[in-house]
C-alpha cells in the first residue's frame, strides 16, 4: 500500500482513488474508535488515547484535497457509529466534527510545509509531523473538544479537559499516525539481510513485553520505569522506525491495560491526573524512541547510498578498465598495422631511390656517349656539366638508399662522397677537401637540392680557379641551420659581384634550388679566392 505515501504533494496530485480510500478510512475509524472507547476513564469518559483521527489523517494524506469533504463526512458518520450507544446523536456529530476538523487541519499543515509526499523518513520530517499534527492541530481542536465536554460535565476544570483531550488526540496521532505513515510508505532504500535478525527480534519483543508488564502493571514503583529504555533504545537502533512503532504500541497497550485495571505506578493519583501522567509518560517515551529510530534509519540510508556509490564506482572502474583494455588492444593493433605500413613504404621508397639512381646512371652514361661524338668545345662543356649534375643526383639517391632514409637524412656523410665523385670525374687535376664539423639532419628534398648546389659550385670553382685548384668544402651545423661553405684558391669574385644579377644558368639554378629548400645563399668575404655559403633549415630526425 505504498500509494498512501504518494499523494501528499503541493501540486494537488491525484493520489489514491476515493473508492478505495473511503471504505478503508471509515472501517479503520470505526475499529480504532471502538479501541479508543475501551480506554475511557470515569466519570467523564475521557479516553487515554484516541486513534481514529490518525486513520482519518492518513486517508486525507493519501488522496487529493478535492476528495477531502467525502472523507470528512465519512469520519463524522463513523464517529456516530462508534458512540451512538453512549452519546446522543447531536453530541456524537459535534465530537465527530471536532475530530474531522483536527484531521483536516493537520493534513493541511503537513501538505503546506512538506515538499512532496508526507513521509517520516528523516529527523526533520518527524519533528515537522510532531509539531504540526500532535501539537498544533490537536491542541487547537482540543479547545473545542474540551468545551463540549465542559458543557456536559461542568464540575471539572476546563483546562483539565483541554489537557486530557489534547493529549488523548495527540497520542493517537503520534503513535498510531506515525505507525500508519511509516508502515504504509514505500521503503526509501532496501535493507540488507542480516543473519539472525528474526531471532534477535523475538528475543527483543519478549524482553520488552516482560519489562512492560513488570514496570507498568505488576510494580507500582515509578523508579523502575527506566528499565523500559534499554529495550526501546535497542529496538530503535536495530530495527528503526518500524520496530520503534511496534514497541511503543505494545508498551501503550500494556500501560492502558494496567490503568483500566487500576494497577501500575500511577494508581495513587486522582482519575484525571492519573490519565494525564500516563499520557505524558507515553508521549515522552514515544517521541524519544521515534527521534532515535529515525536517526538510525537515516544513518542506514546514508550508509546504503554510500555502499551503492562505492559499488557504482567499482563498476565504473571495471568498465573503464575494460574499455581501456579494448582501446589498448585497438591501439596496439593499429600501431602494428601502421608500423607494417611504414616499413613497407620505407622499403618501397628505398627501392624507388635505388631505381632512380640506376636510371640516372643510365642517363649519365648515355650523355657521356653522346658527348664523345660532339666536337664543339662549348657543347662538350655543357654536356659535361649536365653529366655532372645527373651524377650528383644519382649519387644522392644512392646514399639515400644506403642510409635507408625516408623523410630526413644527415647530410654530412654526403659531402665527402660527392666531392670524391667530382674529383674522380676531373681526372685528379684538382684537390677537393671535405671538412665535416657536425651532424645536421635535413629533408630528403633538401639533400637533393644541396647535392646539386654543391656539384654546381665546385664545378664553377674548378672552371675559374686555375690548372691545379684547391677547393675546400665545409659542412657544419649552426643553431637551427645547416651551413655548407665552398671556397677555392682562385682569383676570387670580380669587383661588385652580385649573385642575383648573374646571367649564368648554373648560379640561377643553385639559387632556385636553395630557395625551394627554404634556404639562402651568399658570398662571404675571404682573404683569397672565392667563397659561397649556403644555409638550409635543419629537420628533426625521422
Amino acid at each position: 500500500m505504498s500509494w498512501l505515501g504518494s499523494s501528499a504533494r503541493n501540486d494537488g496530485g491525484a493520489g489514491a482513488p476515493l473508492w478505495l480510500v473511503w471504505p478503508l478510512a471509515v472501517a479503520g475509524y470505526v475499529l480504532m474508535g471502538r479501541l479508543g472507547l475501551v480506554t475511557a476513564m470515569p466519570p467523564t469518559g475521557t479516553v487515554v488515547l484516541w486513534p481514529p483521527n490518525a486513520v482519518l489523517l492518513t486517508a486525507l494524506l493519501a488522496t487529493a484535497p478535492r476528495h477531502w469533504p467525502f472523507l470528512l463526512l465519512g469520519g463524522i458518520a463513523a464517529e456516530v457509529a462508534v458512540t451512538w450507544h453512549s452519546l446522543p446523536i447531536a453530541w456524537a456529530v459535534a465530537f465527530g466534527a471536532v475530530n474531522a476538523a483536527e484531521s483536516a487541519l493537520a493534513a493541511s499543515l503537513l501538505r503546506r510545509f512538506s515538499d512532496g509526499p508526507v513521509r517520516l523518513d528523516g529527523l526533520a520530517a518527524v519533528v515537522r509531523f510532531v509539531l504540526l499534527a500532535p501539537l498544533a492541530a490537536s491542541a487547537t481542536a482540543a479547545l473545542a473538544g474540551a468545551a463540549l465536554i465542559a458543557l456536559r460535565h461542568p464540575e471539572i476544570d476546563y483546562l483539565h479537559y483541554w489537557q486530557v483531550f489534547w493529549l488523548g488526540d495527540g497520542l493517537g496521532l503520534l503513535i498510531v499516525g506515525t505507525t500508519l505513515l511509516v508502515w504504509l510508505a514505500p521503503s526509501a532504500a532496501p535493507q540488507a539481510r542480516i543473519r539472525g535478525r528474526g531471532l534477535e527480534g523475538l528475543v527483543l519483543a519478549a524482553g520488552l513485553l516482560f519489562v512492560s508488564v513488570l514496570t507498568l502493571r505488576l510494580d507500582a514503583d515509578l523508579g523502575r520505569l527506566y528499565l523500559l529504555f534499554p529495550f526501546l533504545v535497542w529496538t530503535a537502533l536495530r530495527f528503526g522506525m518500524k520496530g520503534a512503532t511496534l514497541a511503543i504500541l505494545s508498551m501503550t497497550v500494556v500501560a492502558t491495560w494496567a490503568m483500566m485495571d487500576g494497577r501500575g505506578p500511577f494508581v495513587d493519583l486522582a482519575g484525571i491526573d492519573r490519565v494525564a501522567a500516563m499520557q505524558a509518560l507515553i508521549a515522552v517515551v514515544a517521541l524519544s524512541s521515534f527521534i532515535l529510530a529515525v536517526a538510525a534509519d537515516e544513518r542506514r540510508r546514508v550508509t546504503w547510498r554510500l555502499l551503492q556509490s562505492v559499488r557504482e564506482l567499482e563498476q565504473a572502474r571495471f568498465e573503464l578498465e575494460r574499455v581501456n583494455a579494448d582501446l589498448d588492444e585497438i591501439v596496439t593493433e593499429r600501431t602494428r598495422a601502421l608500423r607494417s605500413t611504414l616499413a613497407r613504404n620505407e622499403m618501397l621508397l628505398r627501392e624507388v631511390h635505388h631505381r632512380v639512381k640506376n636510371n640516372l646512371q643510365l642517363i649519365s652514361s648515355l650523355v657521356a656517349l653522346q658527348r664523345r661524338g660532339v666536337q664543339e668545345p662549348a657543347m662538350r662543356e655543357r654536356m659535361a656539366r649536365i653529366q655532372g649534375q645527373i651524377g650528383a643526383i644519382a649519387t644522392t639517391y644512392d646514399l639515400l638508399h644506403q642510409f635507408g632514409a625516408s623523410e630526413t637524412v644527415d647530410f654530412g656523410p654526403f659531402v665527402p662522397v660527392l666531392c670524391a665523385a667530382i674529383e674522380g670525374a676531373e681526372g685528379g687535376r684538382a684537390r677537393i677537401e671535405a671538412d665535416l664539423l657536425g651532424s645536421a639532419q635535413v629533408s630528403a628534398d633538401s639533400a637533393i637540392a644541396l647535392s646539386l648546389a654543391l656539384n654546381e659550385l665546385v664545378t664553377n670553382a674548378l672552371k675559374h680557379a686555375g690548372s691545379a685548384p684547391h677547393i675546400r668544402v665545409a659542412c657544419a651545423r649552426e643553431g637551427d641551420a645547416l651551413v655548407l661553405r665552398v671556397e677555392d684558391d682562385g682569383p676570387g669574385l670580380p669587383e661588385g659581384f652580385e649573385l642575383t644579377a648573374q646571367a649564368g644558368f648554373g648560379v640561377r639554378m643553385v639559387a632556385g634550388l636553395i630557395g625551394q629548400a627554404g634556404g639562402t645563399i651568399g658570398t662571404p668575404a675571404t682573404d683569397h679566392g672565392a667563397a659561397f655559403e649556403i644555409r638550409v633549415p635543419v629537420a628533426s630526425a625521422a
